[in-house]
């Protein structure tokens, strides 16, 4: 998964459940039973979730029940807990549905309204800021490289200056230039 030990883990890495998937398929109306399955971009089954969704009027619930495997002992832990929804009316009219964060970080309750929710290295779907997880594309893109782009002195004085510490920069910089970026 993680290749760098200073990268956070992203959230294109996790699996992850969003209320937009389940307003697609028509689970936010009164109570359904479900499930879906996650699949590595070969097209093989890396997990699979059961969920029982029940709502209200403004509030409701979903029930994750899954199996997971602890990595290192190989132990199976069969998991069955509930998240709240809450909903917020849109501007034009019907309603935006959100997770409510399950998770305790640092003895405090998250709570926090959330569109999707992550498997992120826990036993339990939570929200991105408790695992602490980053999009790839925050991880790929070097603020750096831009402010040498723009200040094209300093990127001509760095390029002279044969320091082997900024050559990379400097390099990545120069294909931005060119277009290669």
């Amino acid at each position: 998964m993680r290749w760098r030990v200073d990268k956070k883990t992203t959230v294109e890495e996790c699996k992850s459940i969003s209320t937009t998937f389940l307003k697609q398929h028509d689970y936010f109306c009164g109570f359904r039973w479900g499930g879906m399955k996650w699949t590595n971009s070969m097209g093989e089954e890396t997990g699979s979730i059961s969920f029982r969704v029940s709502v209200q009027e403004w509030t409701g619930e979903i029930r994750f029940q899954y199996t997971q495997t602890q990595t290192y002992s190989g132990e199976r832990e069969s998991l069955d807990y509930p998240v709240r929804f809450a909903a917020t009316p849109c501007h034009l009219g019907g309603k935006r549905w959100w997770f409510i964060c399950p998770l305790v970080k640092n003895g405090i309750a998250c709570n926090r309204r959330v569109l999707k929710l992550y498997l992120g290295g826990g036993k339990y779907f939570g929200c991105r800021h408790c695992y602490n997880l980053t999009h790839r594309s925050c991880q790929e893109h070097d603020a750096r490289v831009d402010r040498l782009c723009k200040n094209p002195a300093l990127l001509y004085q760095l390029l002279n200056s044969k320091r082997l510490s900024t050559s990379y920069l400097v390099f990545r910089a120069a294909l931005k230039l060119k277009g290669y970026l």
